[in-house]
């Protein structure tokens, strides 16, 4: 267990700091110093000796293993490594922020306001990038306005690389209707999942091209 409790420590290193350097102004990127660790590079299966790494806002500036000396005027936040290993960020191809922090009673729950559904997603977004991911790719699910929220830098999360509702067919892996919702075909309503942008009911060619560029023009990527 000691090498996973080594790198799940570096992995917190790393995103705190990633955490820090979101909140900087845009003009004034963050300068960060990783002091005394080894470095996993993803190509090599060897560790490097103890280095210092300078960052400067997401830019690695410099590898050194002699102690990185910063200009007085130049602000810079130091962290010790303490010899742990610091490895680069993570990236996750198939995520579902919004689903991953409600379960689906929760999101059919008409008691249930979008508002409070939301603030538990911001929450799941900003553990998802404590966990080491700097970016994912969202592969369904309302994520859009915690996307921008994260790229102004008002809440703490991953780059966010969203899809938009999830396009199903009736009946399908993204048909999110209790047994007594009524297709809106025969005389039932659009289902709350489609009104909160969870999912698409889309059946045939013209409806799912209609559903998949609801979704580019709500910003899907």
């Amino acid at each position: 267990m000691q090498p996973l409790k080594i790198l799940l420590s570096s992995i917190l290193i790393l995103c705190f700091a990633n955490a820090q350097a979101q909140t900087q102004q845009a003009d004034q990127p963050a300068r960060i110093i990783f002091e005394n660790v080894r470095i996993f590079n993803g190509t090599s299966d060897q560790l490097s000796v103890q280095s210092n790494v300078l960052i400067m806002g997401n830019i690695i500036k410099a590898i050194s293993t002699r102690p990185i000396v910063a200009p007085p005027e130049i602000s810079v936040t130091r962290i010790q490594g303490n010899g742990r290993t610091l490895v680069p960020s993570l990236i996750d191809n198939h995520v579902h922020i919004f689903m991953s922090a409600n379960n689906q009673a929760e999101m059919l729950n008409p008691k249930a306001s979008f508002e409070s559904l939301e603030k538990k997603a911001i929450e799941e977004a900003k553990l998802m990038l404590l966990r080491g991911f700097t970016a994912v790719r969202d592969v369904g699910g309302p994520v859009f306005s915690i996307k921008r929220s994260i790229d102004s830098g008002k809440t703490l999360g991953p780059r966010i690389y969203p899809s938009g509702a999830m396009i199903s067919q009736t009946s399908g892996h993204g048909d999110f209707r209790m047994p007594s919702d009524r297709s809106r075909r025969f005389g039932g309503q659009i289902t709350r999942g489609e009104l909160m942008g969870i999912g698409f009911i889309a059946d045939g060619r013209d409806e799912v091209l209609t559903a998949t560029r609801e979704d580019l023009r709500a910003g899907a990527s």
